[in-house]
């Protein structure tokens, strides 16, 4: 590290992502970037999770052994712990999805316990056309990577809401099942409201659909910001400990203090301590964002208040 890297060493730059050269286009006053670092590496993640999932998959007549063993527990984790506790009946049909989401997520969040940033950097100083295009780090770092996830999930949880209300409306009413499948947004915020009789029950309507719905919204919002926030953090506290230990060279470079000889090896105990701690928190966090999906995904298919 040199004096120069160490005294300009930010913090902000490591935990943030940036756009691959070249790979941005500007549409009016917005600049879109379609590849950076963070997208790079859900393509990898993803990538990987194909290569090595779907043979040991297909092998479902073998004697389970090795990796086939590994799958074998991530399913049954996934459906004794997440699923079948939240889903109950409809346990086994959303299986494929939250499998999916939970590997994802998984790998997403191990990618950042592995030195690939640093690695790409090397493989750019030798392969000029690479220059600047590192990939690496931990996409769930990314709160717009978070937001995608997010995403998806409220566009489950609002397509399954609809679904309720057209069946549940067809049922009830004997109507088309086409004509309840047009009014589903309809029948959906009129199921939102809770039955309360009376001249209140009137006037409370319209109030209590619009806390309901935005009670839809600020689920998924808080999926996000749990997962970002929980993931962000470990990187911040490494990031901070690299800059202690920069800043105690630059000390010592110019003013041969002794403190880079104490902090150091402290910040080097803790960095390694703290990596520890991120792969717990990489498998708690993936369980804990698919497990709030499977809850919300069983809330949206229950039938509404005033449907009762």
């Amino acid at each position: 590290m040199t004096l120069a890297s160490a005294e300009n060493y930010d913090i902000v730059e490591k935990i943030t992502d940036h756009a691959w050269p070249g790979c941005t286009f500007n549409i009016g006053d917005m600049q879109v970037v379609w590849m950076s670092r963070s997208i790079a590496s859900m393509i990898l993640v993803a990538l990987v999770l194909v290569a090595v999932i779907l043979p040991l998959a297909r092998r479902y007549h073998a004697v389970p052994k090795g990796g086939r063993n590994v799958l074998e527990i991530i399913v049954i984790f996934v459906r004794d712990m997440i699923a079948r506790p939240a889903l109950h009946d409809n346990a086994y049909r959303f299986m494929p999805f939250l499998l999916t989401m939970f590997v994802f997520v998984l790998g997403m969040n191990l990618l950042g316990l592995f030195p690939l940033e640093a690695l790409s950097e090397a493989l750019g100083e030798v392969v000029p056309a690479l220059a600047g295009k590192t990939i690496g780090g931990t996409p769930t770092g990314i709160l717009a990577v978070c937001g995608g996830l997010a995403a998806v999930a409220l566009v489950m949880v609002l397509a399954l809401s609809l679904r309720t209300a057209a069946i549940h409306y067809h049922h009830k009413l004997h109507w088309p099942l086409a004509i309840t499948v047009i009014l589903s947004p309809i029948l959906w915020l009129v199921s939102l409201a809770p039955p309360i009789s009376g001249v209140a029950g009137a006037i409370m309507k319209v109030p209590m659909v619009f806390i309901e719905l935005v009670g839809v919204f600020a689920r998924c919002i808080a999926l996000m910001i749990r997962l970002f926030a929980n993931m962000v953090s470990g990187h911040t506290l490494l990031a901070v400990f690299m800059m202690l230990i920069s800043q105690s060279v630059v000390a010592y470079l110019k003013d041969n203090s002794p403190a880079v000889f104490g902090i150091t090896p402290i910040c080097i105990l803790a960095s390694v301590a703290i990596d520890l701690l991120e792969l717990l928190v990489a498998g708690l966090q993936a369980y804990v964002f698919t497990f709030l999906a499977a809850i919300f995904f069983g809330l949206a298919m229950e039938e509404g208040h005033a449907a009762e």
